[in-house]
């Protein structure tokens, strides 16, 4: 018999290091965290889409 999931929740909490001697420069923080979250909006963009094709092929 198979099982058929019709709803997955998934929370996630990120928390960021709090860094007391910053050695960086702020923008280049800044240019690294805007790409990761860009990079994030692709995949999950991309896994929605996924979704969404094989359930219009059913």
């Amino acid at each position: 018999m198979a099982i058929e999931i019709k709803e997955l929740r998934i929370k996630v909490t990120v928390a960021e290091n709090q860094r007391e001697s910053y050695t960086a420069a702020p923008e280049s923080d800044n240019v690294v965290r805007k790409e990761m979250i860009s990079e994030i909006v692709k995949e999950c963009t991309r896994s929605v889409l996924e979704i969404m094709k094989e359930r219009a092929e059913r």
